[in-house]
């Protein structure tokens, strides 16, 4: 079993609890010293995924190396976020989603079920983007569970 194969609440909590230890290790991670590889070693060493997946699951080879490729994308945009950021710190200018899309967006929201959990100023384009995305497809993209907590449905009794 491959992580894409997971439904949208387990990546969720894979992406929560890799996130959470990715950013310990934000310095090795931008310095190239700590692998995707030596990373997903240390997460399967400690067993860090057991609350999330069987052992089994955790312990093919075909769910490690689709692991590994989701560490190598996460680090991608920690890094990219990480230099945007301080890019941003030193050119005084971030990158905001245009009002048009903020438009569009809250036009989906009121033609589907769906809802904001978050403030629309705090999304990015990118977000939006995710976010119109899942609403349209009910996808979310590998390394971008982030937007699953994002928008919500309301219970039904």
């Amino acid at each position: 079993m491959q992580i894409e194969e997971l439904d949208l609440n387990t990546r969720n909590q894979i992406y929560n609890s890799t996130k959470k230890v990715i950013r310990k290790y934000q310095k090795g991670i931008s310095s190239g010293k700590l692998t995707a590889e030596k990373f997903a070693d240390n997460i399967f060493t400690n067993k860090i995924l057991l609350d999330i997946l069987d052992e089994s699951i955790i312990n093919q080879a075909d769910f490690q190396n689709s692991y590994i490729n989701y560490i190598n994308s996460l680090m991608q945009k920690q890094n990219e976020n990480f230099k945007n950021y301080m890019d941003s710190k030193h050119n005084k200018t971030i990158i905001r989603s245009t009002v048009s899309l903020q438009i569009l967006l809250k036009n989906i929201l009121k033609n589907s079920d769906y809802s904001l959990n978050i403030p629309i100023q705090y999304l990015n384009k990118k977000d939006i983007e995710a976010i119109i995305k899942y609403i349209q497809t009910g996808e979310i993209d590998i390394g971008n569970e982030k937007i699953y907590k994002y928008v919500s449905r309301p219970k039904t009794n």
